[in-house]
């Protein structure tokens, strides 16, 4: 595949931790969280404009909701975030020693979230589905880090990250009922600098897949292979996801565009390879995304 040398815009957002993108088509904006700073955010491409709402607490991920703001996943559980910066109790798992990581909703709008042990030992993971009417259910277990999360095209195949040991998994997913089939290991990033962290799925079925401190996005074909590279300004993208905006110079209907969240935590910003770290970066790529459903509502499959 043929990438772009450089992002065509770059928004230096400080972030310290930033995760979770979701292109909301409606608004034109990019909401995305910032964990260590304990923000929910959104950007607005065209302006440059942000407005972060606090929640406080570590926030792993965030989903937006229909009619709403946005539900967010806070070290204390589950929590319905509101425009004025309130926020209303959701049904949680029970949290203690775990905390939330990333999340997604699938094409049917119902929110799927990672936990993680608190004290960073292994195997204390597990995957939780959350419906809008407060149903949470436990679906897997024994995972390191659960991490970015997508859907294929036709609502077939669900995957997952667990960045520790380097492993992307897919299983069989039952739309309509949000059930999972057999997990089984799609890629385990052999020769690949970094480790896994988010995704984004474009319209032929491709993964791209941000490497923690691999400097760089690994596009993988649909059956795990790497099939190309797009270079970041920075070690630590964090995620990306697909936008409805077009640089300037697009010209070509097969390109879309790719947001990257980054991440500047543990870094020095006077190393000279700091580089962009805690922006937001676009791409235009030769690829395609198809929206991400907000909780509660749904995408045509």
């Amino acid at each position: 595949m043929d990438m772009p040398q450089a992002p065509f815009a770059i928004w230096p957002v400080a972030a310290t931790l930033a995760e979770c993108p979701v292109w909301i088509a409606e608004s034109g904006v990019l909401a995305w969280v910032d964990i260590v700073a304990q923000t929910y955010n959104h950007l607005d491409p065209a302006s440059g404009d942000l407005h972060a709402w606090a929640v406080s607490g570590k926030i792993g991920s965030a989903a937006p909701v229909d009619a709403g703001l946005a539900l967010v996943a806070l070290e204390s559980g589950l929590w319905l975030l509101h425009a004025d910066g309130t926020r209303t109790p959701f049904p949680s798992p029970p949290m203690d020693g775990i905390h939330f990581n990333d999340g997604k909703c699938d094409p049917m709008g119902r929110f799927w979230v990672g936990t993680r042990a608190s004290d960073g030992s292994n195997g204390g993971g597990a995957l939780f589905r959350c419906t809008l009417d407060g149903k949470v259910d436990l679906v897997d277990a024994s995972f390191d880090v659960p991490n970015g999360m997508g859907w294929s095209p036709d609502g077939h195949w669900f995957y997952l990250i667990d960045t520790v040991p380097r492993r992307l998994y897919r299983y069989a997913f039952d739309a309509e009922t949000g059930t999972l089939g057999e997990r089984i290991v799609l890629s385990d990033f052999t020769g690949v600098p970094g480790k896994p962290d988010g995704l984004a799925v474009d319209q032929s079925g491709r993964l791209w897949v941000a490497m923690w401190d691999g400097g760089g996005i690994c596009v993988l074909a649909p059956t795990g292979e790497p099939v190309g590279w797009l270079a970041t300004p920075c070690a630590r993208p964090t995620s990306c996801a697909f936008a409805s905006i077009r640089s300037s110079e697009e010209g070509d209907a097969d390109c879309g565009t790719l947001l990257v969240t980054t991440a500047a935590l543990g870094l020095d910003p006077e190393d000279p390879g700091f580089g962009s770290a805690g922006s937001i970066l676009a791409y235009s790529v030769p690829a395609l995304g198809g929206p991400v459903a907000a909780l509660g509502s749904n995408i045509s499959i």
